[in-house]
């Protein structure tokens, strides 16, 4: 509904800047004329793609206001969509100079005003519980463009003071928010900080990146399980599933750009270098252009790529962007000072200052960078190059001659308390810092700097045992083989791409060396292998190796980022475990007299599934499951020589159907009152309901069914078992 269309403007804008090429230049001018044309028609200022969109706000504008978190006035997010015409038509004017955009962005702008302004304080935060993109943002961002007050002023009306607030007063309230509604919002605080100077933007902006960038993000910087955030600091338990949507990851880089330019930290920009190399990277297959909406990073799963000619989500538009912007933020300037903060390919003009750079390297494989200064005229500046804390041995050399104290890395201060707590910035180890070198340069000035990587463990805060492993600032992934067969699951109104469970091994290493446990492949750069520590958890417990790469190489490819990294002896107290789970699970089959894995058509045909309307499949880590708001059953075998357990599988932490209040009856009378809530850390459990004997007795089958409560839903049910009681383990 016209959101794709504002990012692809975006990116083209954005590419015209960077390659100076034509054709996208011709690409922006086309559609900055045709949205013209659409809103001269339309007469009022606004140019709609959104069917429905004038009755929703018409509605709005009197006062009519029916929001939830993704509804408003029976449209899906329609201020979000706008969000991302009105960011076109911005980047359309600041890249390329387009005048027609910024006309048509004003009127755009003033049409919004009209609809807002009648509704009282009160009915415009009511409508801000439907997600409403960056509309902050675009609006002082407009005022910066015209100094026209009327847009700073409306700014302020995109301002969710329920969710801002808490954060300026330094209040972490992520737990639980849909995380991509979020990052906007203070993007739009920090935007309005820089032409404003009002401290309370600052601070809700500066606390919510350091918030979601060292308690809720993934060595990868991506965040979010099933795109919600978590508790913070709940990572290692939070890995299972689909995680790191890719829309959060594009906004965290912009936001590490913005927050960088306001204050120059070195933090920002080791965020920056994390998420570019890892996430955003391997959020697009080089081969086909494919991109990603989740790119997760737990154990056993593969990357969601979009359909690129119908997939047209959210993480399909910010990924033209995030593409289109991979050269943003590796430079900086301000006054006499230039830092150089990514190591990347790539060519810059400081025209104030008369400059230019050249960057010739193959990092992030590489080890070794070569900045070529070209300078018009003799010129005295400050040069600061960031010595990243994982290069343990960094040296500077400008012309051939050793900068003396570039290998001088500076430890981790954990006294004063402000330092993130990702395990990147942890104590004793050095930190990242600029190596500044102020001097008069001249035309073809040389460079040089050695960036050695080692390996390394990142471990979760949650769960010690559980870690990446980093090679420098780079996630290795480890191969876990192709990508099993699909099947495509149906609901009532939607469908789901199941992916068969893959075992990841675990890694019996213990606190050993890695250098003993992990060899490089010889030829492959970044390229290692375990030895011999690998493990199948299963009571079986086969070992074999592991090979592990750079996780943006890795496409098309079942992985894992994550490994559980435990001791001999913890190995053998768990392989102890799965003996035991194996013999119990035995012991089930035996008692089992028939068992339902629900959306599996062959095994829920045979049991005569039926189901009411807003029935759902649900998929996770491996397993489906059914779910939704209002009825399923099942008819299921039944054995009147023994008594009868109505045995369901649940999930404690799918969020998109939990909480949940349900009623679980046989032939029509409740056996069970259900609720299920999200809890952490997330695991699959059983209960266990008894059938009394007088619904069996004389019958060979009963009907199950599940009942969704009135204003509630059945949670996902991932495992339906009819059981012999008196023959349980």
């Amino acid at each position: 509904t016209g959101h794709i269309a504002g990012h692809y403007l975006s990116a083209t804008s954005a590419m015209w800047a960077a390659t100076g090429d034509r054709r996208f230049k011709d690409r922006v001018d086309y559609i900055v004329t045709e949205l013209k044309l659409v809103q001269d028609k339309y007469g009022d200022g606004h140019r709609r793609a959104l069917e429905g969109g004038r009755q929703c706000f018409n509605a709005l504008a009197k006062g009519e206001i029916k929001a939830a978190a993704f509804d408003l006035n029976g449209q899906w997010s329609p201020w979000y969509t706008l969000h991302k015409t009105f960011a076109g038509l911005r980047d359309a004017y600041r890249y390329t100079g387009d005048a027609t955009a910024l006309h048509v962005e004003t009127k755009f702008a003033g049409w919004a005003a009209g609809i807002l302004s009648k509704l009282d304080a009160d009915q415009i935060q009511h409508m801000l519980d439907t997600e409403y993109g960056g509309m902050n943002e675009v609006l002082v961002d407009l005022y910066a463009d015209t100094g026209d007050a009327r847009w700073l002023q409306l700014s302020y009306d995109f301002e969710q003071h329920a969710f801002v607030q808490p954060l300026a007063r330094h209040e972490d309230v992520l737990g639980g928010k849909h995380a991509n509604t979020q990052f906007p919002k203070l993007i739009g605080s920090a935007a309005r900080y820089t032409y404003t100077q009002q401290p309370m933007d600052l601070l809700a902006a500066a606390y919510f990146w350091d918030q979601v960038a060292g308690h809720h993000s993934f060595a990868t910087g991506g965040d979010g399980t099933d795109e919600y955030f978590g508790p913070p600091d709940h990572i290692g338990e939070r890995v299972d599933g689909r995680t790191a949507e890719s829309c959060n990851v594009y906004n965290m880089l912009k936001m590490s750009r913005q927050m960088f330019s306001l204050m120059p930290d070195v933090h920002y920009a080791d965020f920056h270098e994390r998420a570019l190399f890892n996430h955003a990277m391997a959020s697009i297959n080089p081969d086909n252009s494919r991109m990603c909406y989740m790119v997760p990073v737990g154990p056993g799963v593969s990357h969601e790529y979009q359909d690129m000619f119908d997939s047209f989500t959210c993480c399909v538009g910010t990924g033209m962007e995030n593409h289109a912007l991979a050269g943003d933020g590796m430079y900086y300037e301000s006054g006499d000072k230039l830092w150089v903060n990514i190591f990347a390919p790539s060519t810059a003009q400081w025209p104030e200052a008369g400059v230019g750079l050249a960057m010739e390297t193959d990092f992030p494989i590489g080890e070794t960078a070569k900045l070529t200064l070209h300078v018009r005229k003799p010129k005295e500046f400050t040069l600061a190059v960031r010595r990243p804390y994982w290069a343990d041995g960094f040296s500077m050399k400008v012309n051939g001659a050793p900068i003396g104290d570039a290998n001088s890395a500076p430890v981790a201060d954990t006294s004063r308390g402000g330092a993130p707590h990702h395990p990147m910035y942890s104590s004793p180890v050095p930190v990242s810092s600029y190596v500044e070198v102020k001097r008069t340069w001249r035309d073809g000035d040389v460079v040089e700097v050695v960036l050695p990587k080692s390996l390394r463990l990142e471990r979760t805060p949650d769960v010690p045992s559980r870690a990446s492993i980093m090679w420098g600032p780079l996630v290795l992934a480890g191969d876990l083989g192709p990508v099993p067969p699909q099947h495509h699951v149906a609901g009532d109104d939607d469908e789901v791409i199941v992916h068969p469970e893959v075992v990841t091994p675990v890694l019996v290493a213990g606190d050993a060396p890695l250098d003993t446990w992990i060899k490089p492949v010889s030829g492959a750069p970044g390229h290692v292998r375990t030895v011999g520590d690998g493990h199948e958890q299963n009571a079986e417990g086969n070992a074999h190796e592991v090979d592990l790469v750079p996780f943006y190489q890795l496409h098309d490819r079942t992985y894992s980022t994550y490994w559980d990294i435990i001791s001999p002896d913890a190995w053998t107290a768990r392989k102890a475990e799965y003996v035991r789970e194996a013999a119990h699970e035995r012991k089930l089959d035996a008692a089992t007299v028939a068992v339902v894995k629900p959306t599996m058509d062959a095994g829920e045909s045979q049991f005569n599934y039926q189901a009411g309307k807003g029935i759902t499949a649900a998929y996770v880590a491996g397993r489906t499951g059914r779910a939704g708001r209002s009825w399923f059953s099942y008819d299921l075998p039944v054995e009147t020589a023994h008594p009868m357990l109505l045995m369901v599988t649940y999930f404690s932490a799918d969020r998109r159907t939990s909480p949940a209040s349900f009623d679980i009856l046989a032939e029509g009378q409740r056996i069970g009152d259900q609720k299920v809530e999200l809890t952490d850390p997330a695991h699959f459990y059983d209960v266990a309901y008894p059938v009394p004997a007088a619904l069996v007795n004389g019958k060979s089958k009963i009907t199950v069914r599940f009942q969704a409560k009135d204003r509630s839903q059945i949670a996902a049910v991932f495992g339906v078992r009819m059981v012999r009681g008196d023959e349980l383990p």
